[in-house]
Formats: structure tokens, sequence, C-alpha cells
């Protein structure tokens, strides 16, 4: 589900890497996609605000779980939104949603997470 403000933005949320695992804070990584470099610097990216989810029935976990966003540079050059919880995960499933706002557009998208628990990893 994705929904946009305006259209005057060619920036949008591409796919999501979990990079934590269960019973851990989240550490998650979401692609930004511009077709111009320059964009980046009007862009600003949160965790989307309490009316929104009610708007998208999706659970608000930001007050539960500490959560943040932010827009960083990789070592390899590609932007992305690092996402992260002060607090650990404990349900395998959980939904996020993501703002991505700048030059008066404004794009909203949820991503449904399983997250798994630290033993699938080790095999």
């Amino acid at each position: 589900m994705a929904w946009a403000g305006s259209t005057a933005s060619a920036a949008g949320l591409g796919p999501i890497t979990v990079r934590s695992l269960l019973g851990q804070p989240l550490i998650a990584e979401i692609e930004v996609v511009v077709s111009d470099k320059r964009e980046l610097e009007s862009l600003s990216a949160r965790v989307a605000p309490l009316d929104a989810h009610r708007g998208a029935n999706i659970p608000y976990l930001v007050t539960e779980l500490g959560l943040r966003a932010a827009i960083q540079t990789t070592k390899a050059g590609r932007s992305i939104i690092r996402v992260e919880s002060l607090r650990p995960v404990n349900d395998p499933a959980v939904k996020l949603l993501i703002e991505l706002s700048g030059s008066g557009a404004r794009t909203l998208r949820d991503y449904p997470l399983l997250l798994d628990p630290p033993e699938v990893r080790q095999r």
C-alpha cells in the first residue's frame, strides 16, 4: 500500500532489508529511489505519524519500540532510510509505515516485516 501527496518529486521508497533478528532491537534499511542525487538534499524520512497509522489501520509502534528513521548514505554510496528501534522486537510479524517527504511531495509506504528467530540464521 502506498500513497503519494504530489507527483512533483520523483523520489520513492524501494525494498526493505531487515538486518536484525527476533528479540533484538530492529535494524532495517529501505532503499531511497531518486532520479537525480540532488533530490536527496530536500528529502526527509520518518516513521509516519499517529494519524497516518490510524488511517492505514496499522499499529503505531513508535512509543512501544522507540522507533526512529533517518536518511543515510552507505559506504557504497547508496541512499537508504535506516530504521531502528531502541527496544527489542518480540513479535515475529510487524508492520512499519514510513513517510518520505520533500519538495512539496509526501509518500507513505507500509512494510510488513517477518523477523527470524536467532536459531534460523545459525543453520
